[in-house]
C-alpha cells in the first residue's frame, strides 16, 4: 500500500513538473518571441493596413499606440491640397461613394488631381471591407488632407503621452502621369513641404519615392530633409543611385533582392537599408540575421510574429 502511494505521488510529481516544464517553455519562446518583435525598427505601412482602413486618421492613432513609424503616401487634388491617399485616382477596390453608395466609374476617369478636396472628402474609404485583409476593422473615413492628418497625430500623440510620431511620407509620382495624376516634382514638393514647415516636423520625417525627381528636388532645396530611395523590383542599387545622383539616407528594397551583397554594399555607402513592404515574418527573420532590422509591414510586428504562415 504504501509502495502504491509512492509511485502514484511520484507519477503525479513527474506530471506536473512535466506541464510546468511545457508551461515554462511556452512562456520563453512568447517571451523570446516578443522581444525579437521589439527589436525592430516597425514602419506601419499605410498604418498598419493589414489591421486598420489604410491611409486614415483612424488607422493612423492606432498604428501610433505601437510605437512604430508611420508610413504613408501623399497625393495632390485640382485646388492644389495635399491628400493622404495611396493611388491617384479613387479605388473602388476600397471606397464608397457619396452615401454609401458602390462605385462603378472607371478609375481612368476618377484622378484625384482632377477634382477639388470638397468632392474627394465625400468617398468613404473606411466602410467597403477589403478582400485582401479580412481582419482590417471598418469604419466611416475620408481621405484626409495632409495637415489635417499631421494636426490630429501631434494632438492625440501628446493626449496619450505617447512619444512625437515619426513619419515616413511617399511621393506619388510618374513621369508620365504629370499634369493629369498630379502636378510636377517642383510643385508637388513646394506644396508638401509649405505644410511639414507650418507643422514643424522636418526633423521627424523621411520622404520615399520610387521616382527619383522629388527626392531630388528635397535634396537640392531642402537638404536636411532625409530622404529614401524606393527601388523597383529587379532593378540594381547601382542603376538606382546613378539614376537619382547621390546617395540618399534610406535605402528600400523587396525582401527577395536583400542579401549579403546588397547589406554590404549599403554598409560601403553608409547607407540604411529598410526591408520594403514584407508581411512574410520568416523572411524578416532571415533579413535580420543579416543585419537589417527596418521593416516595413502591413501589420504590427508582435502580432505577425504570432501569425500563421501562409
Amino acid at each position: 500500500m504504501i509502495i502504491a502511494f509512492c509511485l502514484l505521488f511520484t507519477g503525479i510529481q513527474n506530471s506536473v513538473k512535466a506541464q510546468s516544464g511545457t508551461k515554462s517553455r511556452e512562456r520563453t519562446e512568447r517571451t523570446k518571441s516578443t522581444e525579437r518583435a521589439e527589436s525592430f525598427e516597425v514602419y506601419a505601412h499605410r498604418g498598419f493596413r493589414g489591421l486598420n482602413p489604410e491611409n486614415t486618421i483612424g488607422g493612423m492613432k492606432n498604428a501610433l499606440r505601437t510605437g512604430a513609424i508611420l508610413e504613408f503616401d501623399l497625393n495632390i487634388t485640382r485646388d492644389k491640397q495635399v491628400i493622404v491617399c495611396h493611388d491617384g485616382v479613387v479605388n473602388p477596390k476600397i471606397t464608397l461613394g457619396p452615401g454609401g453608395a458602390p462605385l462603378k466609374m472607371d478609375r481612368n476617369q476618377m484622378a484625384f488631381y482632377q477634382m477639388n478636396y470638397d468632392q474627394v472628402r465625400g468617398y468613404d474609404v473606411g466602410s467597403k471591407a477589403n478582400p485582401d485583409f479580412p481582419q482590417q476593422m471598418r469604419f466611416k473615413a475620408h481621405i484626409p488632407l495632409f495637415a489635417a492628418l499631421i494636426d490630429s497625430l501631434e494632438t492625440y500623440a501628446a493626449q496619450q503621452n505617447l512619444p512625437a510620431p515619426r513619419y515616413f511620407i511617399e511621393t506619388k509620382l510618374n513621369e508620365k502621369m504629370d499634369g493629369v495624376n498630379h502636378p510636377g516634382p517642383g510643385e508637388f514638393v513646394n506644396l508638401m513641404m509649405q505644410i511639414v514647415k507650418q507643422k514643424g516636423i522636418q526633423k521627424r520625417m523621411i520622404v520615399q519615392s520610387f521616382d527619383p525627381r522629388t527626392l531630388q528636388v528635397l535634396r537640392k532645396k531642402y537638404p536636411q530633409i532625409q530622404l529614401a530611395f524606393l527601388a523597383k523590383a529587379g532593378t540594381s542599387q547601382d542603376d538606382n543611385l546613378k539614376w537619382l545622383g547621390f546617395n540618399p539616407e534610406y535605402y528600400s528594397a523587396n525582401a527577395e533582392y536583400i542579401d549579403e551583397a546588397l547589406v554590404a554594399q549599403c554598409a560601403r555607402l553608409n547607407i540604411r537599408l529598410i526591408t520594403g513592404n514584407c508581411n512574410d515574418y520568416q523572411q524578416i527573420l532571415r533579413i535580420a540575421k543579416l543585419g537589417v532590422k527596418r521593416v516595413i509591414t502591413d501589420y504590427p510586428m508582435e502580432w505577425l510574429s504570432k501569425r500563421p504562415p501562409e
